[in-house]
């Protein structure tokens, strides 16, 4: 059994456990593609949880790296990591031997994004403070592909690992599939410029529907992944040190979670943008890193703290069956399925009548009986003549 989703559950979330591992702000926070390890990231140290238990299961120090972003691989036993002190290289860690096995070395400036693609366990995409957005593969000692005329970009892969955005600024997405990423970007969305809000994140909601553009202002947004169009603003929190606060999807796509001040969680339908609620749990500052477990109801915020979000244990709850790997449900209400229930109904033409016919019958009839008879020569109206079973024609 799972928990449905709904406006009411999103309310009780609440702190269910609490790490302070280091003193560092932590940068950047993954799941793993099942979901039952989380990676948090701080200048001095990755540090490994276990999700379901909700327990530490190793710390790897990064004194001699200062990592600004790291993230899994498909494979949930390495991990990413970009380097800031000596180079910019971004180096792949061996989680259970706690070494680096690999360098990947290209840009000229620290790399503040990373993302592999989903479905492949060889491929990942970088973004810098250069300017520079790389393609790179495990298999390869260089980078693949080198996408350039970009300002201060943003990357993200859609769910399926089909295609990849990228930003300029925040004036342009371009669409790129990934089979020919050498060429030119499939499509492109351009915005007029708004330089009072930097774009600060983009990601693809679950569902490969719409994005999600996050901002260094108090609001952020989403337009359709399909033609770019605008579809809802989410707005009404607090970030007044401008820091790029993140946001995350619930694997439904239906709600929205954000960062906000004070250790405040803000929390809107994405459909509609209608605010939810707003969870205040035991972070101090501005909670920067947020996300939500891509296959269990529990989500992640952190500043000093990490701090683990659960429904609470005496909620009152909408319970679903668990689905088999790969199976999908659409929640409809009873009424909605009680009318599908019952066929439609498909008109037929009415058969033609040979009014000849029923003359001739009707005064042989008459010359051996003497009951009243009935005009059929004047057709009544139509609801009238039908019978039990009989279907009326347009």
């Amino acid at each position: 059994m799972s928990i449905r989703l709904n406006d009411d559950a999103m309310r009780q979330f609440r702190v269910a456990k609490v790490f302070q591992e280091t003193d560092e702000h932590k940068v950047s926070l993954d799941f793993s593609p099942d979901g039952r390890r989380l990676l948090a990231c701080d200048h001095s140290a990755l540090s490994i949880f276990s999700s379901t238990r909700q327990t530490e299961l190793c710390q790897v120090h990064m004194h001699h790296y200062l990592p600004e972003v790291a993230c899994f691989t498909q494979r949930d036993t390495r991990a990413l990591h970009s380097t800031s002190k000596y180079d910019f290289a971004i180096r792949c860690l061996d989680l259970e031997t706690r070494h680096c096995v690999r360098v990947f070395s290209g840009h000229s400036q620290s790399v503040h994004r990373l993302a592999s693609q989903p479905g492949n366990e060889n491929v990942f995409v970088s973004a810098g403070r250069d300017d520079q957005v790389y393609v790179w593969d495990f298999r390869c000692s260089t980078h693949t592909h080198h996408l350039k005329k970009l300002r201060q970009p943003l990357c993200a892969f859609d769910p399926a690992g089909l295609v990849l955005a990228t930003s300029t600024d925040t004036e342009r997405i371009e669409i790129h599939d990934v089979r020919m990423l050498g060429g030119q970007p499939c499509q492109k969305f351009v915005y007029q410029v708004n330089d009072k809000a930097k774009w600060t994140q983009l990601q693809f909601a679950p569902n490969g529907k719409t994005m999600l553009l996050s901002t260094d202002h108090s609001w952020l947004f989403s337009v359709s992944a399909f033609d770019g169009s605008f579809q809802q603003s989410f707005t009404g929190y607090g970030n007044h040190l401008r820091q790029p606060l993140d946001a995350t999807y619930t694997p439904d796509s239906q709600f929205i979670l954000s960062g906000a001040d004070e250790g405040r969680i803000h929390i809107w339908r994405a459909s509609d943008g209608y605010p939810v609620a707003v969870l205040k749990g035991n972070n101090v500052g501005p909670v920067r890193c947020l996300r939500f477990n891509p296959r269990a109801t529990m989500f992640v915020s952190a500043d000093l703290l990490i701090a683990f979000w659960m429904p609470m244990a005496n909620g009152v709850y909408d319970w679903v069956e668990r689905l088999a790997p790969g199976e999908t449900v659409s929640f409809k209400d009873e009424e909605e399925v009680e009318k599908e229930e019952q066929p439609k109904v498909i008109r037929m033409p009415e058969p033609k009548v040979d009014m000849a016919l029923i003359r001739k019958r009707l005064k042989r009839k008459s010359s051996t009986s003497q009951l009243p008879l009935v005009d059929l020569t004047k057709i009544p109206d139509k609801k009238k003549t039908l019978e039990d079973g009989e279907i009326e024609d347009d």
